[in-house]
């Protein structure tokens, strides 16, 4: 009797041995996705994927992320300080020339995740170097809205660096009904930003068929940054047309445009367009004119956005390094005392532009004749009641002392 009990006991006994050595806690490919991911630390995030490679029946993540592993590690430096960049070289080309479009899959979307920021650049470097394949994948994503939070870098990075390569498989999109209009737009803007002038006769085949206003201003703008100067005429007028997306268009490139008017950029700051006045903004740092000043003053304390605001200082800082803003800092100084601009993001970006070099230079300048940094101080003491304003100035009146 006594040797029934034990034997059923001691099988007991060494099945809990048995699940004694089973794995406690995260798997590596969890820890490795961790380590990578999260705290971006290349070097232990591949220790843990490369044995989860071996561990998992399913080695699509793993592969997918060890890609990602050693394109950043390589990209950081870290591969080199850890005496692995040899290894981390090789493998990585290894697994790029192997990758498959489910494995590319996977990749983007890893690299689609909010968390996935510090790693997206190198883990799409990946991809550029994959060659027509990923353009191909990449083209799809675009046009089926795959990956959204991807598609700017899909068309501001990873199809610009493919180059010329890409180029074919992009006018085919172009010349596909499927595409979205926008997606178009964007794709027309990759092409001028390869530059590859083989695209010029097939973007004129292309405009022939197109209706879009704003798409074929888009056109009209990269075959002039193709070298095509005829449709300069067509551009500069663009900057007026009634359709918003011409507008975008024409001003995007008239910092690029040779021998533009200032005066057909400073009639066009007064566009209710945002996206508009930025670019136009930024053309009037190259195409520089004394006149634009009182209108980038106004756009400072206007309704628009921050981004024209933003731009506006950037060109009246280049103003005020070429001497074509002269008495700029009592002008800025009077209505920010005078209580005429009632938006506190406005008094801050003029606050802002007066802490720009040329501005605090005026500044001091003009110490023993119109103390603007007295009435500044007194205004910052007695008048200004926002704490970010406040700040701002204060940090000023340090900078002019």
């Amino acid at each position: 009797m006594k040797k029934v009990v034990i034997i059923p006991l001691l099988v007991l006994f060494l099945a809990s041995l048995g699940c004694e050595t089973k794995q406690k806690g995260p798997s590596n490919l969890t820890v490795g996705k961790s380590k990578l991911v999260d705290s971006g630390n290349a070097l232990e995030a591949v220790e843990h994927l490369e044995k989860a490679e071996e561990e998992e029946v399913n080695k699509l993540e793993p592969r997918a992320l060890l890609v990602i592993a050693y394109s950043y590690g390589l990209s950081t430096g870290d591969a080199n300080r850890g005496g692995k960049e040899a290894k981390f070289k090789n493998q990585r080309e290894q697994r790029i020339e192997a990758l498959t479009e489910t494995e590319m899959k996977h990749i983007l979307q890893v690299l689609s995740q909010p968390s996935a920021g510090q790693v997206r650049k190198a883990g799409l470097q990946a991809l550029v170097d994959k060659g027509s394949d990923a353009t191909v994948l990449i083209l799809d994503s675009l046009t089926k809205g795959r990956y959204p939070s991807l598609h700017a870098d899909f068309t501001t990075q990873v199809l610009v660096d493919m180059g010329s390569e890409s180029l074919d498989l992009i006018l085919t999109k172009l010349t596909d009904a499927a595409t979205p209009s926008a997606i178009k737009s964007k794709l027309v803007q990759v092409i001028s930003e390869i530059g590859d002038v083989e695209a010029v006769e097939a973007l004129k085949t292309l405009q022939t068929d197109i209706v879009e206003p704003g798409l074929i201003m888009e056109i009209n703008t990269t075959l002039y940054q193709l070298g095509e100067e005829s449709y300069k005429k067509d551009i500069i007028a663009g900057v007026n047309h009634s359709d918003v997306k011409v507008r975008r268009a024409a001003a995007k490139v008239m910092v690029n445009i040779k021998n533009v008017s200032p005066k057909t950029l400073i009639a066009g700051l007064k566009d209710e367009d945002s996206e508009v006045v930025a670019a136009l903004v930024e053309a009037l740092a190259v195409h520089k004119d004394a006149a634009a000043v009182d209108e980038l003053v106004n756009i400072i304390t206007g309704e628009l956005n921050k981004d024209p605001k933003q731009a506006a200082i950037e060109t009246l800082d280049i103003y005020g390094q070429n001497k074509l803003a002269r008495g700029l800092a009592k002008r800025i100084t009077t209505l920010l005392t005078g209580g005429t601009v009632s938006d506190p993001d406005n008094r801050y970006y003029l606050v802002q532009l007066l802490r720009r070099e040329p501005f605090k230079k005026q500044i001091r300048a003009l110490k023993t004749i119109d103390d603007l940094a007295s009435k500044l101080h007194e205004y910052h003491d007695r008048e200004e009641q926002t704490d970010l304003v406040k700040g701002a100035l204060a940090r000023l009146l340090d900078e002019v002392q």
